[in-house]
């Protein structure tokens, strides 16, 4: 059984019990008596997406995966791995680099993280650019519906391009839809190098020359520029931020493939570094998952942010006018950029303000985990309705009629 002394049940869900399943027909049998009671059922793995979501008022049962846990089929020379939704990312990792292989939206994650659970609550990542985001390898999905009725969705083939993608409907979804309980994956060959080159530049340099220069150079290895601020810097490299000044903004290249190519990226990158003035930082001096802590495992509010890479700048500009204190950073090709209340500065007002700015030229902002011992209305988190979210509620009406499902913590009524 779960213990249902743990804080992040008593501060965030209200459950009256928890239970652990051990297979898909338990969750079906689980989800069904509690749509005939009339009580919520919320899906836990690993607790760190507490404060997650719009907080959920309706009581009810908590349940996780985590005795499901195993690996179904892998198949390394079909690059297909079907494993349960309680698998973690260090077994996954285990299996997969004994044969050489990765599922990139899964590497540099704690190790206790459920697979279930980042599939049903992504969040964006370093290698979203290049590989794509963990819920763009998956090939197949089994779910619990909130009526009980098992789905199975996809396949179990790379080259499967029949019928609708009905799986992605499930996927990000915060298990409002359905509970997963088993997915097949596409694996990858390892790349033989991964390595980063991080470079700094004054705010002018950074919005008005860089995508431009950056460009014109041929960078197949690239997965993505990571951009963040001096928030970010580790103790060693603070003296950079004074030497170029407060308006500062740092950019870590990820290069990934094989030696040769890795190391002509990293010559041609140093060479645009001296011709544009960026000053070359350590290669250590950021690591994404050092700042991806603060996301996972850390206690401080977080908000995404997601544009156009052009949009870059401007996001970033308006963040340091409304959030003098935070902690920010941003994957740049990707568009999505990532804000942490390192200051406790988050509140209603200022998150609208920041809203405000951002929406209205095209980029959308939502509060994934919400302040601590604060309430805040759905409208605040997510924000307003997209014009179409009528057809996601009614696919939420068709899947799960009774609304028991991680009822409030997601964006449908």
């Amino acid at each position: 059984m779960i213990s249902t002394s743990e804080s992040f049940f008593h501060n965030w869900l209200p459950i009256e019990a928890a239970q652990e399943v051990a297979t898909s027909q338990e969750v079906s049998q689980v989800v069904r008596d509690a749509a005939r009671r009339g009580k919520a059922v919320y899906t836990v793995g690993s607790g760190f997406r507490a404060r997650w979501g719009s907080r959920p008022e309706k009581s009810g049962l908590a349940i996780s995966c985590a005795p499901m846990n195993r690996i179904i089929d892998y198949q390394p020379t079909e690059l297909t791995l079907t494993a349960e939704a309680g698998i973690t990312v260090a077994q996954l990792e285990a299996t997969l680099s004994a044969a050489g292989q990765w599922i990139p939206g899964l590497s540099g994650l704690p190790g206790d993280l459920q697979l279930g659970g980042l599939l049903a609550c992504p969040f964006p990542r370093f290698r979203d650019w290049r590989w794509g985001r963990l819920a763009e390898a998956v090939l197949g999905l089994e779910v619990i519906t909130g009526e009980g009725k098992h789905l199975v969705l996809g396949g179990s083939v790379v080259k499967n391009a029949a019928g609708y993608r009905l799986l992605r409907l499930f996927l990000g979804s915060w298990g409002s839809l359905a509970v997963i309980t088993r997915a097949t994956l596409m694996t990858r060959p390892q790349p033989e190098v991964s390595e980063f080159l991080t470079v700094g530049m004054r705010r002018a340099t950074f919005c008005d020359a860089f995508l431009q220069p950056l460009a014109a150079l041929p960078l197949p290895c690239l997965s993505d520029v990571m951009i963040f601020d001096q928030s970010c810097l580790t103790e060693p490299d603070l003296h950079l931020a004074e030497e170029l000044g407060r308006r500062w903004v740092g950019a870590t290249f990820l290069l990934e493939g094989d030696r040769l190519e890795v190391d002509l990226a990293k010559d041609a990158l140093t060479s645009l570094a001296g011709q544009q003035g960026w000053k070359v930082l350590a290669a250590s001096a950021v690591s994404d998952q050092a700042l991806e802590s603060e996301v996972v495992a850390g206690g401080h509010a977080v908000c995404e942010i997601g544009g156009l890479p052009a949009q870059m700048p401007m996001i970033t500009a308006h963040i340091q006018e409304v959030f003098t204190g935070a902690r920010w950073w941003g994957y740049l090709f990707s568009g999505q950029v990532l804000l942490v209340d390192a200051a406790d500065e988050f509140t209603v007002e200022k998150v609208q303000a920041l809203r405000n700015k951002l929406e209205e030229k095209g980029a959308r902002v939502v509060i994934l985990r919400t302040p601590d011992g604060v309430d805040w209305p759905s409208s605040v988190v997510w924000g307003s309705p997209h014009p179409r979210h009528v057809y996601a509620q009614r696919w939420k009406d068709i899947c799960d009629p009774a609304h028991i499902l991680n009822p409030g913590r997601y964006i449908f009524a």
